[in-house]
């Protein structure tokens, strides 16, 4: 299974399958459209009063912006096959989102998937499209707090099955979230560049024979960028000043149809950000057996649209001023 999600693209030959997925897509559509209605005072990138909330490669930031992660990269050891084989997998993707309303983006992704097993011929191909839509509802800058509401919907069918992508599609309802501690008593003002973000998902599988999966995920993490300019300058050379030591937990945890299993990996890593772009790596390290027979790494590099194409992108298509 990849460790990326992605968007939408298909020509089905099957009337009914066809008529299925639009209607699917109709639904998801009106679910998206009907966050916009929500009220909201908030920023681009994640930022919530002197806090700046980077976008985390495992688990999806809270922020609703005009971005791109062009490329994310990821090698892994998946679990042991029947023949007692450990297939490695090699997943190259890419994410755009636009901010297509006040506080309101969409998202496309899709990754290209290589498998190579000992003994066996490699197999690749391109994983399921996903699309998403994400509203950011909350704000509050004096807690540094941040709240979003979505979908993400993964496209069975779009993707290569010799890779593993499901042929069935799959719906994910989701919160996001971020706190940042600058609220922390000046006592203990060395906790006050930590910031927790995370979602809590729960993924609805098209075909019922599938089962369901609670999909939470964290990431903890620690801004030099703040304790410089929040806390104390410590007079650090300027390329730590702007590090983001973190750790993700993208976890996963099956609802129904015998599947009742913790999955996930503990991602420790690094996150250098910079005014337009970022750059992170991180370990994969997994939690259970079934999650990987060992432990992978993953980097991305992101750029900041608003602020790279500021002509394009630094309003919503629809409803800025």
């Amino acid at each position: 299974m990849s460790a990326f999600t992605n968007p939408f693209f298909l020509a089905l030959k099957s009337p009914d399958v066809l008529r299925s997925r639009q209607s699917s897509l109709k639904s998801l559509t009106l679910v998206l459209l009907s966050v916009t209605l929500l009220p909201i005072t908030a920023n681009a990138h994640g930022i919530a009063g002197d806090r700046v909330f980077p976008a985390t490669i495992s688990t999806d930031d809270p922020a609703a912006a005009s971005e791109a992660s062009l490329p994310t990269i990821g090698w892994f050891p998946n679990p042991r096959d029947d023949s007692g084989n450990v297939p490695k997998e090699t997943d190259i993707g890419g994410e755009l989102d636009v901010l297509v309303a006040p506080h309101f983006a969409v998202g496309i992704s899709d990754a290209w998937t290589s498998v190579t097993t000992k003994n066996e011929p490699a197999v690749s191909g391109y994983q399921n499209l996903v699309v998403s839509g994400k509203y950011q509802f909350y704000e509050n800058d004096e807690h540094e707090v941040l709240m979003s509401a979505g979908l993400v919907a993964e496209v069975g069918g779009t993707g290569a099955a010799r890779i593993g992508a499901d042929p069935s599609s799959t719906f994910t309802p989701t919160i996001y979230f971020g706190k940042g501690m600058g609220d922390l008593p000046d006592s203990i003002d060395f906790l006050k560049p930590v910031a927790i973000t995370g979602t809590i998902g729960f993924a609805v599988a098209q075909n019922r024979s599938e089962p369901d999966k609670f999909q939470p995920g964290f990431a903890i993490e620690y801004s030099m960028q703040y304790l410089k300019s929040s806390v104390k300058d410590y007079g650090l050379p300027d390329i730590v000043n702007h590090l983001v030591p973190v750790v993700e937990f993208p976890l996963t945890y099956g609802l129904d149809n015998g599947d009742h299993s913790w999955g996930g990996t503990a991602n420790p890593g690094i996150i250098y950000l910079g005014n337009k772009w970022q750059f992170g790596v991180e370990a994969m390290i997994p939690l259970t057996s079934a999650t990987q027979n060992g432990t992978g790494v993953i980097g991305q590099f992101h750029v900041f649209l608003d602020d790279l194409f500021p002509a394009v992108f630094s309003k919503p298509i629809f409803g800025g001023n």
